[in-house]
Order: C-alpha cells, then sequence, then structure tokens
C-alpha cells in the first residue's frame, strides 16, 4: 500500500459514488500472449469484468490468472499490471464523490492524487479477483453503466449511482452469501453440493435428514456434513432452516396464511417449534414479524 494513501473508515451511507470513467478494452486477444502493459499505481477504485482471457494480472506483486466472467476489484495505492490477452470493462471511480476529478480529463494511467482507501466489512470481503457464479448479472451491469456513461442524460448521475452500488452488493453477496443465489462457490464438490442444495430448495416442506442428503450426494453422512460444511461455511441443518425461514417470512408478508399452514408448507414440525426458532433467529415471534412488514389498510 502506497504510504501517501490515508485509510479511512466509512459507513456505508457514505457511499455515494460518482463514475470518474467506463471504458471498453476490445482488442486485447490480439496481443501477443504474456505481452505486459507498464505497472502502474492505482488512483481511485476500479472494478474490471472480463469478457475473454487468457492473461493474468498482478496486483500489489500478487499474480492473479484471469479468466473469462472474472471481476477485478482494485483499491487506491495498490500496484497493478495486465498481462495479455483479455478483453475487459473497466469502471474507475470516486467511491464517495468528493474527488472533484474531471470525467472528461481523467486517465487512470497518469499520476495523479490517490483517493482516500476507505475500510468498510462490505468492501473489505472482496477480493482483488473473483469469478462470480453467475457473470451474466455482472455483464449487464457494466454494458449498462458503460452506454449510460457514454450517452448521459439528465438522471445519468443517479443511473451511474445505482450501478456503482449495486456491483458493490452483488460482489458482497457473491463472496460473502453464496446462499442467496442458486450456485455455490468454486470448489472440487461444486457439482455435488449444487445437486444437494436444488434437492433441499424443491423439499423444504418435506423431512429432510442429513441420511437423506447423504444419498443425494452418493457419499457417507460423514463425509457429507464435512464437505457440505467447508463448502459453504455452514452445516446442512443451518442451511435448510435458513432457506425455511426464508420461505416463512416470504408467506408472512406476502399472504395471509395462518401461521400453522406456514410452518408446515416451510417444513417445520409443529408451529410452537416453528414460532421458536423464528423468534431465536430473528428476535421476534412470526405474528409480530407479518404486522411489521404487512399494510393492513
Amino acid at each position: 500500500m502506497n504510504q501517501k494513501v490515508k485509510k479511512i473508515n466509512i459507513a456505508l451511507k457514505e457511499f455515494s459514488p460518482v463514475v470518474l470513467k467506463s471504458y471498453f478494452f476490445t482488442n486485447g486477444m490480439d496481443f501477443p500472449q504474456g505481452y505486459r502493459f507498464n505497472k502502474r499505481y492505482v488512483y481511485d477504485y476500479e472494478i474490471e469484468y472480463f469478457t475473454d482471457s487468457n492473461g493474468s494480472m498482478l496486483i500489489d506483486d500478487k499474480l492473479y490468472p484471469i479468466h473469462k466472467g472474472d471481476v477485478a476489484f482494485r483499491r487506491p495505492g495498490q500496484t497493478t499490471q495486465g498481462i495479455m490477452q483479455y478483453n475487459c470493462y473497466l469502471i474507475c471511480f470516486d467511491l464517495i464523490g468528493n474527488s472533484n476529478k474531471n470525467h472528461d480529463l481523467y486517465d487512470f494511467a497518469k499520476e495523479q492524487e490517490f483517493q482516500n482507501y476507505y475500510i468498510n466489512p462490505v468492501l473489505e470481503a472482496i477480493p482483488p479477483v473473483f469469478h462470480p457464479p453467475i457473470g451474466e448479472k455482472y455483464h449487464y451491469l457494466f454494458e449498462g453503466l458503460l452506454k449510460e456513461f457514454i450517452n448521459p442524460g439528465e438522471a445519468s448521475p443517479l443511473m451511474l449511482k445505482s450501478y456503482i452500488l449495486q456491483l458493490l452488493a452483488q460482489l458482497h453477496v457473491d463472496v460473502h452469501n453464496p446462499l442467496t443465489s442458486d450456485a455455490v462457490p468454486l470448489s472440487p464438490h461444486y457439482s455435488t453440493i449444487k445437486r444437494v442444495v436444488e434437492y433441499i430448495r424443491k423439499n423444504l416442506s418435506n423431512k429432510i435428514s442429513l441420511n437423506i442428503l447423504a444419498q443425494v450426494a452418493d457419499l457417507s453422512p460423514n463425509h457429507f456434513h464435512k464437505i457440505f460444511s467447508e463448502t459453504l461455511d455452514i452445516t446442512p441443518n443451518e442451511f435448510i432452516t435458513k432457506l425455511r425461514l426464508e420461505k416463512a417470512k416470504e408467506l408472512l408478508v406476502k399472504t395471509n396464511l395462518p401461521i400453522a399452514e406456514i410452518a408446515v408448507q416451510c417444513g417445520f414440525e409443529n408451529t410452537p417449534y416453528f414460532s421458536s426458532v423464528f423468534k431465536k433467529q430473528l428476535n421476534t415471534p412470526p405474528g409480530e414479524f407479518r404486522k411489521s412488514h404487512s399494510y393492513l389498510g
């Protein structure tokens, strides 16, 4: 980290990003394999999405192989060097919108003042290079931001701000909480765990035991429990309870079903047990949750 960069703690409510530049690098696959760009400092926040790649990247002198669909996230004060071949979208932005840099004159490769390095759990969770489970989401956001940047209108500052916030939020969700998507992190057991996750989602109203899940995975119960917990950083039972509570919250808010019926549909043994688990996890009973999230007219 460059010593000229200040590290400052920041709250999420202070995020007010301004896009400084949006690029689409299209001829990287025409470069010789292994061609290196000049090593440079990162002066502002940068997010890159790779549409094609046979290359790699140095970030703070650590080498990262780059694959199609990867996202790179770089912070002020880091050093970086691109190693061909790859094509990519690149966005440079001011996280809290106070740098007063002119986007018409902005050049990420030219020496300039460093933006502050902001410390927040959402940012700290994002690694330098990450392979998202669903790359189409990112392609949509990068492409939408680029179009808005090169075709600005009266509401463009708001649109651009929203794209950056969506990218940061999506990265945090995919990195830190893979259970919110239908995919699981890349691992040697990807296909096995994905098959089990799909089974759980389709059978939440039924009794789901460790033995049943182990059979779905074609593994012994002990070995299955170990690889599931290591892959998703949560036990099978905790995962099932999480999904059941998510479904219960939706039914409480979106329907008028009795709480007893919701308990059955979400796979809980009985209403008292459902209410106990719900209150323990969310610090409020199901009925109070429904009242606080429903408009009664």
